[in-house]
């Protein structure tokens, strides 16, 4: 991809667009915010990435580039996350052991505040995905005044629970299928999930082993993201390529045990519309515990989706009827 190209991405030419890419002052840490729409009339979502540590904002234009013709879209690097990561370098030790449930709900009023300076809105769309739905979702319940809608994507109602009840799933197909390697694995997997909080780096390997089991038994509509999407993207440079591949618990050390210690069901009052959109095929957060509790769910409105031939990422495994789901709820 030559300059141009890259340009056009980075600043495509629409007289009414918005094309930001900044770093605030978040809460006492310097962090990165990206703002991409065709049109500044149009809704704002504010998507909060999952992890913790997986950013989307340097794929932003491939993950959610046919967004940009109905939403401002408002990626943000979250604490010790890629570029925020980079921009406070000296500070990784001391930032990766916060991380709480107020942390984030500060972080996530405080760009709500500086979204203000920068757009004209009166509330926001909050979308979580995965582990942001753990923060996004509490925040719309601690501040509606903010926020219009919330979205919850591949929804997560108990970490543990939720792999206890996968590996569950996988081992009956391994079982189906005779494969001994695969159900040693599984058991190897269940025997270490960590109840304590504290993910190791033992821990992040076998998530990697349980995502590939997962592909092969049940997740097989999951698309990977293409390596040179990845390599070309102008939204990423190459330091921030390189903290993609990093795996250091310690990193998120507070994060992980929110995480850990959230369970959903402890408050399903939610003074705002409250929209579900799930894959069919998530193994991450398995949408069959999220329908058990829906009917419990209070809410102004309250829906649940789910996309067909998609996994946990279903908002890039079936771009096409996200999309349209999306664009239903809003409207």
């Amino acid at each position: 991809m030559n300059k141009k190209e890259k340009q056009k991405i980075l600043y495509p030419d629409y007289p009414n667009g918005i094309y930001k890419y900044e770093y605030v002052e978040i809460n006492g840490i310097k962090q990165y915010i990206q703002i991409r729409g065709k049109d500044k009339k149009n809704p704002l979502i504010l998507f909060v990435h999952g992890g913790p540590g997986g950013s989307t904002a340097g794929m932003a234009h491939i993950l959610m580039g046919s967004w940009e013709d109905k939403f401002t879209v408002v990626n943000w690097d979250q604490r010790n996350t890629c570029k925020t990561l980079l921009a406070n370098k000296d500070r990784v030790d001391e930032i990766g052991k916060t991380g709480t449930m107020s942390d984030y709900i500060k972080d996530i009023d405080e760009i709500i505040g500086y979204l203000h300076t920068v757009y004209e809105f009166d509330k926001i769309i909050l979308m979580g995905f995965s582990w942001g739905t753990v923060i996004s979702s509490e925040y719309s319940k601690l501040h509606p005044e903010n926020v219009s809608m919330y979205i919850g994507v591949g929804q997560l109602i108990n970490y543990v629970e939720g792999f206890q009840v996968v590996c569950e799933q996988l081992m009956e197909r391994a079982k189906a299928n005779c494969n001994k390697k695969d159900i040693i694995k599984i058991e190897k997997i269940i025997e270490n999930i960590p109840e304590d909080g504290k993910a190791s780096v033992e821990w992040l390997k076998q998530i990697r082993q349980f995502s590939a089991l997962g592909m092969k038994y049940i997740s097989q509509n999951t698309k990977m993201y293409s390596p040179k999407d990845f390599y070309n993207s102008p939204l990423l440079d190459r330091a921030s390529r390189k903290t993609w591949f990093k795996q250091d618990p310690k990193m998120h050390e507070g994060s992980f045990k929110t995480m850990f210690n959230y369970d959903f069901r402890d408050n399903m009052i939610f003074p705002v519309p409250a929209i579900f959109i799930t894959g069919e095929e998530d193994t991450a957060c398995p949408h069959s515990l999220l329908k058990g509790l829906i009917d419990s769910i209070e809410a102004p409105r309250k829906e649940l989706y789910i996309v067909s031939k998609a996994g946990h990422n279903c908002y890039y495994d079936n771009a096409e009827e996200f999309l349209r789901i999306l664009v239903d709820v809003t409207s």
